[in-house]
């Protein structure tokens, strides 16, 4: 029997040294960085290879699927197990790897150290609290059964009573007694990894498990490492964070009312922050009320948008989405009422709850919003200028290194080639806003498809589309919404005390002021009207009575930033509500925690609301960050009432819709009205009174007057990864809109030209016909044809003959080379004035003369033709005394005949000129003319005819004839 179980005993350490072998190969290679997963596990539906362990295998552990154990992960950031921060040299050789009580050797797995998560592993009075005498002794263990699988949870136990009443108080005795527990169930998983194909893509479903050991904080996501460590609350970080924690009054069955729920959102700007830096035991112990905290992805990670297919963006804000309804889906099987959500958180998380408000994924599930110090409307809630959220993607692709060719060569370098701890740690300061990441309005944007990847449908990436002021007047949210909202009195103290420049006094004086204006105004693009922006911004926030004072500086500067990251905003939303008859309440914190001794121009910063609201004052100090050095007897008695009463009023108004249906420690709330916006102004719970329009002015001014001023409040340019041809910028839209209008004009003015141009040539023909006498489009196409044959055969004769055909232009006429072809000239060529030649005549007159000649050399005969026209018919009968009445046609026009015949006619005239010649008898000059002109025609075996009349009848030869006189044709009738 011993021999057995010694031989299983070693049995199971060999196997144990096994799988943690391969772990270590898993996630150390060479010293280059792996991912702590598989990258095939989650990549493919059905793949069931993995075999769930059992409680008590040596591989079982809080996440099944992760190759990462609680307890030999280093929350220092000790060793090699933690990628990026264990560079040679980095600590000295003799460092551990980490506080003993999370050490987990995997080179000697029999040392007795932890070898399961969390609380199993031992104590944990991080999350357990102080370890006491009897606290081994008491009842650990918690299992729920959820749609997904089993949960294991854990109880933890509180010694101390938020209630004034009971007159309880730590340091008035030595003995801890009981007052209350909490069943927690910390690090479920509510969505699959976003790792390695996950990244850039919005949350998936998780598919469920057998048992989840919910014994431990699940790992925060990547941020900047100066908010990280384990003595700021946060000892793991890790791309996979997608988890949940539940703080629940009491898992069993018989409760008789379900609680209400309330989820927390965390804050920071939307680039840190982690879920468990919030512990809701008291609240949920004592109050009554199912508290879930969870982790979604922050920065880059979770809001890189590129407008586009590539990375549309808000995955931070659907990782809120799909918590939301896990919640919904699940928190029944913990006692809570689904029915019941109330959503509250500071900053960011304010903003958020506000925009998950009226989002149509959760606008039904939300029933009531507490809004700390965030509103939805504020500029850095929710970016409604895509080039604006292009740009920073651009700005910070550069600062790791990617390219910003194209917006898919940024995306696939940062999802392939850069590990989370490289984008989380990388910070920058925006060019535009003053925090750069955040949800982006999908203002024109492109998504990718329901089969380009798969697990992912199209519908899983969008979020909003409308503002949420117009969802919010159009009542897009939930009918029976009450909310509530509060502001501090400094605000944006943590701006001052943040800058380590000012160090250790944090004086600001007037030049500091005056750069920190212009740098705001800059970094908003109130390019429109700079120095007017800037000179209403300082009138608006200068102390007058004492211009110099640099405390009074300071105070209005904070104020500066407050009005309008914090207050202005939260104004306008509850306007917006009051105008829809929506349940308004509202406070101002003027108190702050005298533990913490404060200094006077920051006592009441940001979000100072968070220890009151988780109970610090009476719980253990364990729970929280080393950092914050609390102690135990630290709280004073106005702290410990504040406390009790922010637990008491959120409680209630969880439960009831009203903070204080009751009064609390005296205190009440009233409902803000149109024109009456009452709230709380929070001194002590001594001294709060209720008072009306908080700040009316400042608030008016940053959203109603300055953007007069600016007359566009957020005028940025697209990145130049917009190719030039892409009409997408308005400039781009409003250049190829007057180009193409051009471009029509244009082409109108050209058809209208042609069409004038035809016009006016039909105008010309008809006029030529009137003065030519051309009888019809017949003829006038059988002329043009023969006067084109002429030009192309012209006739070449001696030197001085004025109808040879020459290149350079003639002495008698300068007439244009198209002229000289033998057309007939238009009426606005007769009208010139022009002398031609040098015979002393006006262009009239030459044109006409130069009309005529060109119509009688259009007599005479071109080569033989197949087919006679009716111009040469009308030449062969005007020489003849007679016509044979056969070859004329009813119509007038002279029937076809040989051109034989008017050669012999012509050689007939020769032949009459040469036997007046012989004759020897006196002839005038015309007689002269007309023999010379015979005698150059007759070398040519051609006579000039007479053109017959209109009239179309027969006609003597007689009636008219063209002589040269001087060189000039002139007819005589």
């Amino acid at each position: 029997m011993t021999l057995s179980r010694e031989h299983h005993h070693h049995a199971s350490l060999l196997l144990l040294v096994v799988i943690v072998g391969v772990a270590s190969l898993v996630g150390v290679c060479d010293g280059q960085y792996y991912t702590t997963r598989d990258p095939r596990w989650y990549s493919r539906e059905g793949d069931f290879n993995y075999k769930i362990p059992n409680p008590g295998d040596p591989e079982y552990r809080t996440y099944t699927f992760n190759n990462r154990r609680y307890g030999y992960y280093q929350p220092n950031g000790y060793g090699q197990q933690y990628p990026g921060q264990s560079l040679p040299g980095q600590y000295p050789s003799n460092t551990g790897l980490g506080d003993d009580r999370f050490k987990y050797d995997p080179t000697n797995p029999t040392l007795a150290q932890t070898p399961f998560p969390g609380v199993l592993g031992g104590w944990r009075e991080d999350l357990q609290g102080k370890l006491r005498r009897d606290s081994m002794q008491l009842e650990r263990d918690v299992f729920v059964t959820t749609n997904y699988g089993q949960v294991q949870g854990f109880m933890v136990y509180l010694y101390d009573n938020p209630d004034p009443k009971n007159l309880y108080r730590p340091w008035h005795s030595n003995v801890d007694r009981i007052m209350g527990k909490c069943s927690t169930f910390l690090g479920i998983p509510y969505a699959l990894p976003p790792t390695h194909e996950g990244r850039f893509k919005p949350p998936r479903q998780h598919r469920g498990w057998q048992l989840v050991q919910a014994v431990d904080y699940g790992p925060a996501c990547p941020q900047p490492v100066q908010y990280t460590g384990a003595t700021k609350g946060i000892r793991d970080m890790d791309e996979d964070c997608l988890y949940l924690n539940i703080f629940s009054p009491n898992t069993q069955a018989g409760v008789a009312q379900r609680y209400p729920v309330m989820i927390y959102i965390h804050g920071g700007e939307f680039v840190r922050g982690a879920s468990n830096t919030f512990p809701g035991h008291m609240l949920a112990a004592f109050y009554d009320v199912v508290v879930v905290t969870f982790n979604y992805r922050l920065g880059a990670l979770g809001f890189l948008s590129t407008g586009d297919e590539n990375s549309p963006g808000n995955y931070g804000i659907l990782d809120q989405i799909m918590a939301v309804r896990w919640v919904y889906e699940n928190i029944e099987s913990f006692n809570g009422d689904r029915n019941s959500i109330t959503l509250f958180g500071p900053g960011a998380g304010g903003a958020s709850a506000g925009l998950l408000m009226v989002a149509p994924q959760t606008k039904d599930i939300v029933t009531r919003v507490i809004g700390q110090s965030g509103s939805a409307l504020a500029d850095w809630a929710l970016i409604v200028d895509k080039w604006r959220a292009q740009n920073t993607s651009r700005v910070f692709a550069q600062n790791v290194g990617c390219s910003i060719e194209t917006s898919w060569k940024m995306v696939n370098c940062m999802r392939n080639g850069r590990s989370s701890y490289e984008l989380g740690n990388a910070e920058f300061p925006p060019h535009v806003g003053l925090f750069p990441w955040g949800p982006v309005l999908e203002n024109n944007f492109t998504f990718p498809g329901d089969s380009w990847y798969e697990g992912w449908s199209e519908r899983d990436w969008h979020f909003l589309a409308e503002t949420p002021e117009s969802l919010i007047r159009r009542r897009h949210f939930n009918r029976g919404l009450h909310y509530m909202s509060g502001v501090t009195l400094q605000e944006a103290a943590f701006v001052i005390t943040g800058n380590k420049s000012l160090a250790p006094y944090f004086e600001v004086d007037e030049r500091f002021f005056d750069q920190k204006v212009r740098e705001l105004v800059l970094r908003y693009n109130y390019t429109l009207n700079l120095n007017g922006t800037y000179e209403a911004i300082k009138y608006m926030y200068t102390y007058w009575p004492d211009p110099k004072n640099t405390t009074f500086i300071r105070e209005q500067y904070i104020n500066l930033l407050s009005d309008f990251l914090y207050r202005a905003p939260t104004d306008k939303l509850i306007k917006l509500l009051v105008e829809q008859n929506v349940p308004v309440y509202s406070y101002v914190m003027n108190t702050t925690i005298e533990g913490l001794k404060l200094a006077e121009w920051c006592k009441v910063p940001h979000d100072i609301e968070h220890y009151l609201l988780a109970g610090a004052p009476f719980m253990d100090v364990e729970f929280f960050p080393r950092r914050e050095r609390f102690d135990r007897l630290m709280w004073t008695d106005n702290d410990r009432n504040m406390s009790h009463f922010f637990m008491k009023t959120y409680s209630d108004f969880a439960r009831h819709g009203n903070p204080t249906p009751t009064q609390v420690l005296g205190l009440y709330f009233e409902k803000a009205r149109n024109g009456e916006l009452k709230y709380l102004n929070l001194n002590t719970t001594y001294n709060s009174t209720i008072m009306m329009n908080y700040r009316q002015t400042e608030s008016a001014f940053w959203m109603e007057y300055l953007p007069t001023v600016v007359g566009v409040l957020i005028p940025t340019y697209p990145p130049t990864t917009e190719f030039w041809w892409e009409p997408k910028e308005p400039l781009q839209i409003a250049f190829w809109s007057l180009a193409a209008a051009c471009l029509i004009l244009m082409v109108l003015v050209v058809i209208c030209c042609m069409m004038w141009r035809s016009a006016k040539r039909e105008s010309d023909r008809l006029y030529d016909e009137a003065v030519f006498g051309m009888d019809n489009p017949e003829s006038e196409r059988d002329t043009v044809m023969e006067n084109n044959m002429l030009q192309a055969q012209p006739l070449r004769g001696q030197s001085g003959n004025i109808y040879e055909y020459r290149d350079s232009p003639s002495k008698y006429s300068k007439m244009p080379p198209d002229g000289g072809g033998g057309s007939i000239r238009s009426p606005s060529s007769l009208g010139m004035t022009q002398v031609t030649g040098k015979s002393g005549l006006t262009g009239s007159q030459s044109s006409l003369r130069s009309a005529i000649s060109m119509k009688e050399s259009s007599s005479i005969s071109p080569p033989p033709l197949s087919k006679e026209s009716n111009f040469d018919r009308n030449i062969k009968y005007a020489g003849s005394d007679t016509v044979p009445s056969d070859t004329i046609q009813r119509n007038g026009k002279f029937a076809r005949s040989d051109s034989k015949n008017l050669l012999a006619n012509q050689m007939s005239q020769a032949e009459l000129a040469r036997s007046q010649r012989d004759l020897g008898g006196a002839t005038s000059p015309m007689s002269e003319t007309s023999t010379m002109a015979g005698s150059v025609l007759g070398r040519s075996q051609q006579i000039t005819p007479v053109p017959s009349s209109r009239g179309g009848g027969m006609k003597s030869n007689n009636a008219s004839r063209t002589n040269l006189i001087e060189g000039i044709p002139q007819t005589a009738v």
